[in-house]
This record gives structure tokens, sequence and C-alpha cells, in this order.
């Protein structure tokens, strides 16, 4: 099949293009490279420019790229706004995609200022509240929660065959609503076969690392007080890294000197930055609730579930450190975790499937 992957999200559309490619497909992936994480891309939607001169240039590129979003067998959007609203503009590319393409998906992968079912559930059932309140801080206004951006979005969702969310987060929304193009959650999708594998050994001192990215949304003044305290009370055993906001390859290569990634207090699930280090062997500290577990249909997973409060966080980094002989132990079954879960090439198989059925 001919396969446009439109937008990306933390590697989300990468990963899964390998997979893709492996299975025999061809496969473009258009976006702006997600930000500073540089993520590489086929068709170029962004700018590194700033101010007039960058949107200058995103203009042009979509003057150039637009007439080519035609002709595939599958798009799959990574948002339902990827392009400037302002004079229609996001609107009036979509419904040209949505004329020159065989099926169209939306993967529900955290665009949640702009899709009104995930904004409103957790705004109203999600149990922490504090979700929400730190995306509406970041992304203020909420705009899938504005008059304009529901009529778009029922607009949108009447017109695309489905919706494919990666986890719970993502996808009890579209449940509450009775959202009839709702196709079953798919894991993440992560290629191990470029991430190596290495023994998780502990040297002189256990290393503690939360990553810096949207910090009110991942709980990281929780995250950071309790690491703080970590420190304070075992200022020989511990060493504590807090760093973000690099390149992809970048972060790889940090990753590789520590023992402990402490990833978000205020999700029930997992996402890419968990599944990195739990490939690369690493302890990870954050989802995995039962939430979480009941959608994928798990039993049990290798992440120290924490709840949203320093005590908790603290408690939990302090138990890995007193079991800091295991860590090796723990790293391994970290790896094991994820190539039997999230495997590219079979979830890459788990989304042909979808896109055929639905």
């Amino acid at each position: 099949m001919k396969i446009l992957l439109l937008g990306e999200f933390s590697a989300l559309h990468k990963n899964l293009k390998e997979g893709l490619v492996s299975l025999g497909h061809d496969v473009s992936i258009a976006s702006s490279g997600d930000g500073w994480k540089q993520i590489p891309c086929d068709i170029e939607l962004g700018s590194s420019r700033k101010n007039i001169l960058g949107k200058i240039e995103k203009v042009y590129k979509l003057i150039r790229v637009v007439p080519k979003l035609k002709d595939y067998d599958i798009v799959q959007c990574i948002s339902p706004v990827l392009f400037p609203r302002f004079l229609g503009i996001n609107k009036f590319i979509f419904s040209y995609i949505l004329r020159n393409n065989k099926k169209i998906f939306l993967v529900a992968s955290g665009s949640t200022p702009n899709i009104t079912a995930i904004a409103d559930f957790c705004e109203k059932d999600f149990k922490y509240k504090e979700l929400y309140r730190e995306i509406k801080k970041l992304y203020s206004p909420m705009w899938g929660q504005s008059s304009a951006g529901r009529e778009y979005n029922k607009w949108f969702l009447e017109n695309i065959n489905g919706v494919i969310p990666i986890m719970y987060e993502y996808a009890q929304g579209f449940r509450d609503i009775n959202y009839s193009k709702l196709c079953n959650t798919i894991p993440i999708a992560i290629n191990t076969d470029n991430i190596q594998y290495k023994s998780n050994i502990v040297n002189k001192k256990v290393v503690f690392f939360h990553g810096l990215n949207a910090e009110g949304i991942k709980g990281t003044p929780l995250i950071r007080e309790a690491l703080e305290k970590l420190k304070l009370n075992y200022p020989n055993e511990v060493e504590i890294i807090i760093d973000g906001k690099m390149p992809l390859n970048t972060y790889l290569k940090l990753l590789e000197r520590i023992n402990v990634m402490v990833d978000q207090a205020y999700y029930v699930s997992y996402g890419l930055n968990s599944l990195y280090n739990l490939a690369l062997g690493k302890i990870v500290v954050g989802g995995a609730h039962k939430e979480c577990l009941d959608e994928y249909n798990l039993k049990t997973s290798p992440i120290f579930s924490i709840e949203p409060s320093v005590e908790n966080i603290y408690l939990t980094l302090v138990s890995i450190l007193h079991n800091k002989d295991k860590i090796e132990e723990y790293g391994l079954q970290s790896r094991e975790f994820t190539v039997n879960n999230h495997n590219y090439i079979d979830i890459a198989k788990k989304y042909i499937d979808t896109w055929q059925n639905k």
C-alpha cells in the first residue's frame, strides 16, 4: 500500500514507518519534525526560522507540498489540526486530503488541546484533574473546546474512516461519546532493532534522570522535589540529572549512562519516552496504572507506577535504591517487555489490519 503518515509525535510515526517499510509498504512522513526534537521526515512542513520569516516559509512550503498530499491508499493524521487555522486554511487542506485519498484515519496520540473528546474527558472524568489544568495552562485557550473547535471536530470525525488511540487517555473520551468509528487501541511501536540493549550496571552511584519537556504536564515540580529529597537523604548513593529539550539522538546518548528514568506523574499510561528507556534496559518510573494495563490487555509491566504526590514518588525512588542489586535484572525485564509488546513490525501489522477492515 501507499501510505502517508501526516504529522509527528515523539517519533510515533517514525517507528511505525520502519515497521511498515519492513512489511513492504511505500510510506512517507510529512511533518515539521516535532519541533526541537528534529525527528526526520520525508516531506518537510515546518520551518526553523522565527517570527514572520518562519511563517512565510511555512506558507511557501504548504503551497508546494499540499498538491502532493494525494493518491494514497491510507493517510494517517497525528492531529486534526496540522496547518494554520486562520482563514480556514487547515480545514481547506484537510478537505483536499479527504477528497483525494482512499482512507483517512486519526491516530489519537496527544493532541488534547485540539481534540474535543479527549479534552472533555481530561477535564471531567480523568482521575488526575491536574493533567487538564496543566494542559490548559500551557495551551490556553483549549481550541477543541471552543464553539469553532467543537464544530470542526464534529465535521472532521464525520468525514474520516476511523480513530486509532494509542493509550487509555486517548481512547476513553471517544468511548464516552459513543463514537462509532473508534478502532481498537494499538500500542506504540518502537524499533528495538535500532536500540542497543546494554546491561543496566550500577557503578559508584545510582543515576536517576528526569527529562524536561512540558514540565507542568509531566509533573516536573513534584518529581524535582522528590529527586532533591532523595539527593539530600542519600548524597553518597545517588546522582541526579534533570535536563531536556534536546534532539532525539543527543537524548538517546545521554540515556546510556543512567540507571533510572523518572518520566511523568499525571498520566496513567506510558509513552515513547518510557519505551525508549525500557528498550535500553533502564528502570522506568511513571505510568502503567491499572487503566493502562487493562487497555493493552496486560497483567503486569516492569514500570514502577507513581501517584502525583512528592511523598509517593520519593518512596518509590527509595524502594528502587534499596533494591539496587536488582536493577540489572529489572533492566532486562524492561527490554523483554518492550520487545514482546511494542515490536515495530507486530504493531505495523495491527495498523494494516485496522486500516483494511475499517
